[in-house]
């Protein structure tokens, strides 16, 4: 039986062989706690030092901002939200939290949790690609909105978001940006300071690392003091872990941007020989190397992803952590009946061209065969 062809790598992606050797060490000789004030805490510091080091770089942060160690990308932005309230939107009675109408869960429910504490959410339209546009932020903010929340690109989609621009409207207005990196990272060209962010978050499991990790970043300057406290003892393990699945991300970033895009395009292409209907969307606009959507008109996406399923082929239309996908394709304009047939794709450095191919076979057999079985064009 041939090895499953993995798809779906902005769902979770599979940890880095190297970042989890390099935690054996933190479970079986150096298992002591880094805040204690003896040799067993102190022999952890180096590690604990160069992992920082190298996710500093990483996310091209300068070593004043601060950075926090979390258990998931989630856990980041329930904390970081919960800390703004507490020190900022309480006193300031500046609480109308905006985000885009095509966000991810963590941030969606996040802002619908502080609603239970009088905050108001505002979710902004998009355009056809799923982008908010800079003029319809800076018409959205008013005198009592306090930041703006969203992902830098969708992980069902890959359409990147303009963040140039809305940076720049935030400062102008003078309310918060927080970004979630978790899509974008390793993927595309980043850096924390180019981009006048002042949040920023990441999930580890999709960056290659173990689950358990993710990250809060913050700029200098910006005070959220009540974000920790009383934390448990450091995860010295899955830190160094982190930072190893970061740090071989940069190392590939220049494959991920051209042998990952070149692979895409093959898969496009032989889709679209295959079953001349299908559509591919968002290809006309900045999206992420790895990621494709592809609509296969007269099938459903439920039950093509339930045969693919059945040969090893993974691949995604949402999840709980994400949007579902025919409600971006709805919210971006895309008849009902395509966004219902549509299916999201994403690859990594992992996938071969081996891989493609067969998928493309394996696709395009199992599409005909099931819109031979309905005998009907949705």
């Amino acid at each position: 039986m041939d090895d499953p062809i993995y798809l779906d790598t902005h769902t979770i992606a599979r940890p880095s062989l190297q970042a989890i050797e390099r935690m054996a060490p933190f479970f079986k000789d150096l298992w002591g706690a880094v805040e204690a004030p003896h040799r067993m805490g102190q022999e952890l510091l180096p590690a604990v030092d160069a992992a920082a080091s190298a996710i500093y770089e990483a996310l091209g942060a300068a070593f004043d901002d601060p950075f926090y160690f979390m258990a998931s990308g989630a856990e980041a932005i329930g904390h970081m939200s919960f800390s703004l309230y507490l020190d900022h939107i309480r006193d300031s009675g500046r609480n109308h939290l905006l985000t885009t109408a095509v966000e991810e869960a963590p941030v969606r429910l996040a802002m619908k949790r502080l609603e239970k504490v009088d905050c108001v959410s505002k979710f902004l339209p998009v355009d056809l690609a799923g982008r908010l546009r800079a003029e319809v932020l800076e018409e959205a903010i008013g005198p009592r909105v306090c930041m703006l929340s969203l992902s830098m690109a969708s992980s069902l989609t890959g359409v990147i978001q303009p963040i140039a621009d809305l940076a720049r409207i935030c400062k102008e207005k003078e309310i918060l940006l927080h970004v979630d990196i978790s899509n974008i990272f390793g993927k595309i060209f980043f850096s924390f300071q180019d981009f006048g962010i002042d949040i920023l978050s990441f999930e580890g499991s999709l960056l290659h690392a173990p689950k358990g990790t993710g990250g809060l970043l913050i700029r200098k300057g910006l005070d959220l003091p009540s974000l920790a406290p009383g934390a448990e003892p450091f995860n010295v393990p899955l830190f160094v872990a982190l930072a190893v699945a970061v740090d071989e991300l940069q190392a590939r970033i220049d494959y991920m941007c051209t042998e990952a895009a070149r692979l895409r395009q093959l898969f496009e292409d032989g889709i679209k020989n295959g079953y001349p209907d299908a559509i591919v969307f968002f290809d006309d606009v900045e999206r992420l190397p790895n990621i494709s959507v592809i609509a296969f008109p007269g099938v459903t996406s439920e039950a093509l992803l339930f045969r693919l399923n059945r040969q090893s082929v993974f691949a995604s239309f949402g999840n709980k952590n994400s949007q579902y996908l025919p409600q971006i394709l709805k919210t971006c304009g895309i008849d009902n009946g395509l966004a219902l047939c549509a299916l999201s794709f994403s690859l990594s450095h992992e996938t071969t061209e081996q891989e493609i191919h067969r998928a493309i076979s394996i696709i395009v057999e199992t599409a005909n065969e099931l819109r031979a079985m309905t005998g009907t064009l949705l």
